[in-house]
């Protein structure tokens, strides 16, 4: 290879890295492309190559160039992360828990196969305390330890001893606004003071720019809770969508229809999205994503829009930001006598704080439902204490969800309730909404509470029974059923 040839590489490798800082993922795939064919064998490139193809949405792409980067280089952990990751993105949960397992043997690569480890543990395998103890050794990491207190914040919101203590839920909302203020603030970022709108809001001509940020615009509450007041906003504004997932289905379609922009910001970091969303000058936002996504938390917290509001979407507990005009709820879900436990001014709204818009595949009512009653819940929601109260309720009770199919989830609800525990385990919502339409009682999950679920199930004529409720947004899901 002549001294002329090794310049050019050189030169392009430097404009591959800052195309895949930059997220051009695009555009640093074509320039690795090039240097790969001058150095077929490196490992390093092959890495490069699966990140950038992970970063644009194409995890099966990443995953392959990543296990040929492990091939020429075994401990290169970087990629075995990478390809547990990959793993997730495509839904072979238990393959990503083997390969995260895996990478716990390198030093280097452990924390970072703990916090892959507990997302699966509470996010997939229902097990929120068995996620706190994975990261537990990373909370005195300074690397990480923000993820490890994040966990275990996201955590104690589905299942903690103290859930039904005095002062209980104050605690855990003060440890969430204490989390946000050391965390979630990007002082470093100084945004152009957006311009004054109010001469253009006069003309009737103008249609006001409308911001949504979430990482679920598809088959999730974001659509069926929404849906139908971002039908009636985009009649008269522009809306403009920051997609910060990677699902799409006929819920992603719908969002797209409705908007006016749609901008893929999947992989930005904190910094990043806040000088997109700013410059798109917009006059509202409406996060959408809370705590699913705290990079987006932390972008907005330099207040990238003219105002701000928190709607459905991680709408568990408060963002603890101060940025915010309002946090959207009703008087069920957030009564303004809890407002001390919000960062965010509380805006009531009337009837409601959503409106639940079903799919065309909503069941009619079933003529005959069974006395069994059903658990309709993301496993993560079936706390210790919620177990144990309904042990105390004779005979079967029907756990309804895709994720108790994996048999960890089945053996830790077993250990409480035995044979009384039977599992219908759907492959798609349709068949979801089928299986709870065959029972004439939902019993409602405590100290997280169902949202969406108890909506679908009186929507077909089925009674959720609810057996306690709390003082946090997510404990409150039900409060009205009362």
């Amino acid at each position: 290879m002549s001294q002329e040839t090794i310049v050019s590489a050189q030169e392009v490798l430097v404009q591959a890295q800052a195309a895949r800082d930059a997220a051009q993922w695009e555009k640093a795939i074509a320039l690795y492309q090039r240097i790969e064919q001058l150095a077929p064998e490196s490992a390093e490139l092959k890495h490069n190559l699966g990140l950038c193809y992970f970063g644009w949405g194409k995890p099966e792409q990443a995953l392959h160039r990543c296990a040929h980067a492990l091939s020429l280089k075994p401990d290169l952990w970087q990629s075995e992360i990478l390809i547990a990751k990959s793993h997730y993105a495509l839904g072979q949960m238990e393959a990503a828990q083997r390969t995260y397992q895996h990478a716990l043997r390198s030093r280097d690569g452990a924390p970072q196969a703990r916090l892959g480890l507990a997302d699966l543990a509470m996010n997939q395998f229902g097990d929120p305390l068995g996620a706190i103890t994975i990261v537990k050794p990373l909370l005195e990491q300074a690397s990480f330890a923000m993820d490890a207190q994040l966990t275990t914040l996201m955590a104690s919101l589905y299942d903690r001893d103290a859930w039904n203590k005095p002062g209980s839920t104050q605690h855990l909302s003060q440890r969430v606004k204490d989390f946000s203020a050391q965390h979630l603030r990007l002082p470093h970022v100084q945004l152009e003071p957006l311009s004054n709108h109010q001469e253009q809001y006069r003309r009737k001509d103008f249609h006001p720019r409308v911001g949504l940020i979430s990482p679920l615009f598809c088959v999730s509450p974001v659509y069926f809770l929404t849906i139908a007041g971002w039908r009636h906003v985009a009649k008269g504004c522009d809306i403009v969508i920051f997609n910060r997932g990677h699902k799409s289905d006929w819920a992603t379609q719908t969002f797209k229809e409705l908007s006016s922009e749609w901008v893929n910001v999947q992989h930005l970091n904190a910094t990043q999205l806040a000088k997109q969303i700013h410059d798109a000058d917009l006059d509202v936002l409406y996060d959408l994503g809370g705590w699913m996504d705290a990079v987006g938390l932390q972008a907005l917290s330099s207040k990238p829009a003219r105002k701000m509001f928190k709607w459905v979407g991680g709408q568990s507990v408060t963002t603890g930001l101060t940025v915010f005009d309002g946090w959207i709820g009703d008087d069920a879900q957030s009564p303004i006598g809890l407002q001390g436990l919000y960062s965010e001014p509380l805006i009531n709204i009337p009837g409601g704080y959503c409106t639940y818009t079903p799919p065309d595949y909503l069941p009619a009512p079933a003529a005959l439902k069974s006395k069994t009653p059903c658990v309709f819940a993301n496993p993560a929601k079936v706390s210790r204490a919620f177990l144990k109260e309904i042990k105390q309720v004779r005979g079967a009770k029907v756990f309804i969800h895709n994720q108790y199919r994996y048999p960890q989830v089945q053996e830790r609800i077993r250990a409480v309730l035995g044979k009384d525990a039977e599992f219908v385990i759907p492959v798609s919502h349709q068949e979801a909404l089928q299986a709870v339409n065959s029972h004439a009682t939902m019993i409602d999950t405590f100290p997280y509470s169902s949202g969406l679920t108890a909506r679908e199930a009186m929507a077909m004529g089925t009674k959720v029974k609810v057996l306690h409720v709390g003082e946090l947004f997510c404990e409150r899901h039900t409060a009205k059923l009362l």
